[in-house]
């Protein structure tokens, strides 16, 4: 496998500004939850564009956070745990992780490595948890368990390729999983995109949610550092 596929996590951060705007009336009153790296959406990015926005307080997971937002020059950042009656938290709701605030802010993106047809009958991936029903092309993206995939993803959870969504197909491996194209067709570099804007007919976080009993927040907050995130 070449070294420069593609692993992308793009992070709106106006979706962000929205959903604060929505979840917190008065943002200067609000504990902005930031912990786990911001959900796995990244802290300092996402805490600075809060801050601009008149956040005023952060919640964070490490004293190391709090060092890096004040290096960022970032108000105040609290360690959790906390109770503050004065302030309330802003978390799942800022992220669209929830039905509160349903734009979400993440995209999720790998590449595809490699097409292949394959015959009726043929076994995917590690236990052969999967078989083709008739011939088809097989399409291996470049994102694994290693990235923080949920295994459990497995056999279930939506993937779009062109303008087919299919399904993770057979088990998730370290660094691919393999998607049965069911007739249609891709290329090598095509885009797959995992979850991202529904609206335009792209898998949701909420439907990857659905398809592996696992919270939102659990699936992107687990997302690995080789995954790139970028704020378009």
């Amino acid at each position: 496998m070449s070294t420069g596929v593609r692993r992308q996590a793009f992070v709106d951060l106006s979706a962000l500004v929205e959903n604060f705007h929505r979840s917190a009336p008065a943002p200067d009153q609000a504990l902005i939850d930031v912990r786990a790296d911001a959900y796995g959406h990244g802290l300092v990015p996402v805490s600075r564009a809060l801050a601009e926005e008149g956040g005023a307080a952060f919640l964070v997971s490490r004293p190391d956070d709090v060092q890096t937002l004040a290096a960022a020059g970032i108000t105040a950042a609290i360690v959790a745990p906390t109770q503050s009656e004065a302030f309330p938290v802003v978390g799942h709701a800022l992220y669209g992780l929830d039905s509160a605030a349903p734009r979400s802010a993440f995209r999720l993106v790998g590449e595809v490595i490699a097409v292949k047809n394959v015959p009726a009958d043929r076994g995917v991936s590690y236990g052969y948890t999967y078989r083709t029903r008739k011939p088809t092309t097989l399409a291996l993206v470049a994102l694994g368990f290693a990235d923080g995939i949920p295994r459990v993803a497995s056999n279930r959870a939506p993937v779009r390729i062109g303008d087919f969504v299919g399904r993770v197909t057979g088990r998730i491996a370290m660094d691919q999983f393999v998607v049965d194209l069911d007739g249609n067709t891709a290329s090598v570099g095509d885009e797959a995109v995992l979850f991202g804007d529904p609206e335009q007919a792209e898998p949701s976080l909420a439907q990857w949610a659905d398809a592996t009993g696992l919270a939102a927040a659990v699936i992107v907050s687990g997302l690995g550092s080789r995954i790139e995130r970028i704020y378009p």
